[in-house]
Formats: structure tokens, C-alpha cells, sequence
């Protein structure tokens, strides 16, 4: 532009070329118009692909058939114990009696210590051979201080699982052992090898609990009685094996009932969670064909169409073909809402039916659908190359615009040095003007003096 625009004309030349410019840009603000319309649909493009990406990972999950075979097992008294049911499970109600919970087997020194880290016990290179269950290994204790032994038994790499603390009472330190897990399969024996001294004298603080006369490996493990009737014996309080797909986990002494059944909540949660999904996918493309790819609605209502035809696809199964058989029903605007009275009736009836529906290896609903989300958002499918359609006339676009921008650039500056010229020529023009208007003004005045007027 002019630094001085019009100064020797008087003509407001940066608003006439500011006028001229804005007509010669008219193409490129259509350009610019047309790339926000374009980024908007790639926007919406991109949109439905999310949308359909979290579809996908949702019917991923919903493949699992134990899913839809979910049990849970209450206790009547959950101070006593907790249970916990897996798909394998049945339902029944069971009596537990828990007679004792299973322990640790813990040992304490009889022979007491003044201190910790002062006082050396025995003499260089004598062992001790601790074993838990059936593995054992080896730690020398000789020359060493109390503090030094502990940390060397829970140090050894090989140790199976004991774990071994200081105890201070009123007669001093004492050292103890703690199996690491309960019951007799963890039972701990010390022994002093090549007739090393035992300079601990450690015994256990287990009772006896079998009413045997004498504490044993057996006084830790757990017992239950089922049904009144059945004896179980386990070392561990986590008993698995006991109740088909149920863990128990003890606490303490105690009669309980331990009712297992199916988990409707959870089953139905399930099928909930695919409502919710495949209700986001028809939501989603019902926004889009209203808004930025409404010019793509055909294409939209096609892929809408896509999504129906599987639901309305047969299972095949023995007991159910179609979702409404379950309760889901279809609304006005295509989402689905579960009719839940229905759908618990169709669990109660066929559990397994209901299973197959949804998570079916080969025609469940979450298989045929992640193979349809699979094809629309591979590469080379239909949301992949549409989005590579609309980048690639974004680039035109931005090309053009380039393109535009440099002539536009050209042009402004010739029309400065136009505009440039005129001033200079009409300044000049002003010019001349001006002087001739003075040398009139001489002549008439001298013209009027000399006929003295």
C-alpha cells in the first residue's frame, strides 16, 4: 500500500483499492467457506469413527459367554465368612458349619536374649536347616547377633515361606517364626545340622484344637462341616474346591447358610451396556445427518440400516432367534430400552439361551457385530476412505487458496503502483493548476492597474 496514500491528490486511495481488493478476494472467501464445510464433515467422519471404535471394544467384551452366566453367593453371617461364585456355579443353598479356621504355625525361643545387635550367639559356621511343609534351606546363625539371624532367615533367597521377628517381653529378646501361609502343608520344623548347639530352644504357641493330647501338623488347618454331615479339612481359609464355583473365605468359628443363585443385576447390567453402545451408534448418526453430513444422509441411513440388519438377523439359537424374545425393544427414533420383567423371565427360562444370544462364539450378537465394526473402520472401508476423500480435497482446497492468495498479493501491489502514478500525476496536474491560476491572477491585476482602476 502507499505510506502516504492520496497526499497529492486528495483522493482516499486506500479505501478505493481496500473496495477493489475485497471484490478480488470474493473466490477465496468461497474457498475458505467451503474447507470449514469440508473439516466439519472429516470432523463428523471422525466422530462416527470413535463412535463406532468404542461400539467395537464394548461387543469385544460382550463376547464372553460367562458374561451372561454370572452367580453370586451370599453368607448369612459375614463376620463367620464371605463367599464368592463364578460362572461354574449352580444354585443351591448350603449349610456351613466352620468348626475352626486354618493358622499360621508360629514358634517362639524359649531362651531369652539381653539385646539385639551386641550380644553373638554361637560360634562361626554352625547351621540351622528350616523346613515349611516339604522345602527346606539352610542358614548359618553362629557368630552372629540376634537382629543378624532374623535378618538372615528372611534375607535367604531360598527361603519357602517363614518369616522370622524379634519378640522383647519382661525377660528380654526372644526370637520367633511365623509361617507365611496357614495350615499343615506350611508346617515349620527347625533342626541344627553337623550337632550344632540349639541355642533357641524354640516351641510352638499353636494349640491343640483336634483334642488329640499333643499340637500336630493337622491342629492348623481348617475344618468345615457341610450339611451337617460332611467333615472338610483344608490348610488354607480359602476353600475352592468344596461348593462348585464358590470360594469360601473364613474367618472365624461359626454356622452360616450360603445361598448361591444368579446374579440378575450383573447379567442385565450386561445387556444394559450393549443397549447403551448401540444406542450412542443410532444417536450419533441421527446428529450427523442432521448436521455437518447431511449431505452424506443416504450414505448414513445405509450404514444405520447395516446395524438394524443385524439385530433382525436370526440367532439360530435353541431357545431364542430374536431380541424382543428378551425384552429389547425397539423405539420410534431406533435406540433400544430392555423391558426387564421380560428379559429376567427369559433368563429364568433359558440362561443359557440368553447367553448364546449376546455372546455366541459363532452367531452371537457381539460377534456379528464386532465383525461389522471391524469392516467399517478397517483400512480401506468405508469411514477410512471417506476420510481420505475429504483430506485430500482439503489439500486441493488449501492449494487453491495458496494459489489465490499469491495473485491477489500481485495484484494489490499493482494497483498501488497505479494508484501510485495517478497521485503523482494529478499532485502535479495540481500543480500546474495552481501556477497558472497565479499568473492570471498577475496579469488581471496588472491589466486593471494600468487603466487605473
Amino acid at each position: 500500500m502507499l505510506s502516504t496514500p492520496g497526499i497529492g491528490s486528495g483522493l482516499d486511495i486506500s479505501t478505493i483499492i481496500d473496495q477493489l481488493m475485497t471484490l478480488e478476494r470474493r473466490p477465496l472467501v468461497k474457498l475458505g467457506t467451503d474447507q470449514v464445510a469440508l473439516e466439519a464433515q472429516l470432523s463428523g467422519v471422525g466422530k462416527l469413527k470413535s463412535t463406532i471404535s468404542v461400539f467395537r471394544s464394548a461387543m469385544s467384551g460382550l463376547s464372553d459367554v460367562d458374561k451372561f452366566q454370572q452367580f453370586k453367593a451370599t453368607s448369612s453371617d459375614e463376620d463367620i465368612l464371605t463367599a464368592k461364585a463364578d460362572a461354574s456355579a449352580a444354585k443351591g443353598v448350603y449349610q456351613v458349619d466352620v468348626v475352626r479356621t486354618a493358622q499360621n504355625h508360629r514358634l517362639a525361643a524359649s531362651n531369652v536374649f539381653a539385646d539385639t545387635d551386641t550380644t553373638v550367639i554361637g560360634t562361626e559356621g554352625e547351621t540351622m536347616k528350616i523346613t515349611v511343609g516339604t522345602t527346606s534351606f539352610e542358614v548359618e546363625f553362629g557368630d552372629k547377633t540376634l537382629g543378624a539371624i532374623r535378618d538372615a532367615i528372611n534375607g535367604a533367597s531360598d527361603n519357602p515361606g517363614v518369616t522370622a521377628s524379634i519378640l522383647q517381653d519382661d525377660t528380654g529378646y526372644r526370637l520367633t517364626l511365623s509361617a507365611d501361609e496357614t495350615g499343615s502343608k506350611n508346617f515349620v520344623a527347625v533342626e541344627y545340622l553337623d550337632s550344632a548347639p540349639d541355642p533357641f530352644a524354640l516351641t510352638t504357641l499353636n494349640a491343640d484344637r483336634d483334642s488329640s493330647g499333643d499340637f500336630g501338623a493337622a491342629d492348623l488347618d481348617a475344618v468345615l462341616l457341610l450339611e451337617n454331615t460332611f467333615t472338610v479339612t483344608r490348610s488354607s481359609n480359602a476353600v475352592s474346591d468344596v461348593i462348585q464355583g464358590v470360594t469360601l473365605n473364613l474367618s472365624e468359628a461359626g454356622n452360616v447358610t450360603v445361598k448361591v443363585d444368579r446374579d440378575v443385576d450383573k447379567i442385565r447390567a450386561q445387556v444394559n451396556q450393549f443397549i447403551g453402545v448401540y444406542n450412542e451408534v443410532i444417536g450419533t448418526l441421527a446428529e450427523l445427518r442432521g448436521g455437518v453430513l447431511a449431505d452424506e444422509r443416504s450414505s448414513l441411513v445405509s450404514l444405520e440400516g447395516q446395524f438394524r440388519a443385524v439385530l433382525n438377523t436370526p440367532s439360530g439359537g435353541d431357545a431364542f432367534d430374536f431380541l424382543f424374545e428378551l425384552g429389547v425393544e425397539t423405539e420410534r427414533d431406533g435406540t433400544l430400552s430392555l423391558n426387564s420383567a421380560t428379559f429376567d423371565s427369559a433368563l429364568e427360562f433359558d440362561p443359557k439361551g440368553v447367553a448364546e444370544m449376546f455372546a455366541g462364539a459363532s452367531n452371537g450378537l457381539a460377534t456379528r457385530f464386532t465383525a461389522l465394526a471391524d469392516r467399517l473402520n478397517e483400512a480401506g472401508g468405508l469411514l477410512n476412505s471417506r476420510e481420505t476423500t475429504l483430506n485430500a480435497r482439503i489439500r486441493d482446497l488449501e492449494d487453491d487458496r495458496a494459489d489465490i492468495q499469491f495473485r491477489l498479493q500481485r495484484k494489490e501491489a499493482a494497483l498501488v503502483r497505479q494508484f501510485s502514478t495517478l497521485d503523482a500525476l494529478i499532485a502535479q496536474l495540481n500543480t500546474t493548476s495552481s501556477f497558472l491560476s497565479s499568473q492570471l491572477d498577475q496579469i488581471a491585476a496588472t491589466t486593471k492597474s494600468s487603466n487605473g482602476g
